[in-house]
């Protein structure tokens, strides 16, 4: 009697109805164990080409996500470098799109522990990521900060994963200036730190020269 053909067509059902049920059900290259059981060498031999093909369709979709987002994100951080020049030139920008920024007390994690550090200021501008070095001692690192549609960032690990990282929303107390004790459980981990934050003019005839 000929060995029976794998069934091409019941395989591919399977594995499509693998594709669409939970992951919590057994299953081997996507076929559930009752089905395998009841395959041909053959038809197992084809479930496994097909799962295969399955995973290399997978992973390429996921690479051409991944690029599509990549592109997508560095045309964004473009986009906001782009206005924070705009902004510092006094080509844009409206009343709190420039703010300063001071950071003072408490402590910081520099070195593998909690340290004190020297007063640090700073200015940022909307759409604007900088690193601001610290000075714990003889200790150094860099602070990474950032401030976009109203909102500061401080102690960021990357600007795409702000895990940690101390928010501040803009208010109008900001053009008058305000203090804030802050924390992060970013990479400095600070630690009863006092921001103060006011809005700067913007370049201009009343523009103030010297800050950073």
């Amino acid at each position: 009697m000929p060995a029976r053909r794998p069934d091409r067509t019941l395989i591919i059902a399977l594995l499509a109805g693998a594709l669409a049920t939970s992951a919590c059900s057994p299953r081997i290259y996507g076929v559930s164990e009752e089905h395998w059981e009841a395959m041909t060498t053959a038809e197992r031999q084809e479930a496994m080409r097909a799962w295969e093909a399955v995973q290399v369709a997978r992973e390429e979709r996921r690479r051409a996500e991944a690029e599509r987002d990549a592109v997508l994100q560095q045309h964004a951080a473009e986009q906001r470098a782009a206005l924070a020049r705009a902004i510092r030139s006094g080509e844009a920008g409206v009343p709190g799109d420039l703010i300063r920024v001071r950071l003072s007390g408490g402590t910081f994690r520099v070195g593998g522990r909690a340290r004190s550090y020297a007063p640090v200021a700073f200015s940022l501008a909307s759409g604007e990521t900088r690193r601001i070095p610290i000075v714990a001692g003889r200790y150094r690192s860099e602070l990474m900060v950032d401030y976009w549609d109203g909102v500061l960032r401080i102690d960021l690990q990357d600007t795409r994963r702000d895990t940690g990282a101390a928010h501040l929303a803009w208010g109008p107390e900001w053009h008058r200036g305000t203090d804030q004790t802050i924390r992060s459980d970013g990479p400095h981990r600070l630690r009863e730190v006092q921001a103060y934050i006011e809005t700067l003019p913007l370049p201009g005839p009343r523009h103030r020269p010297g800050i950073r």
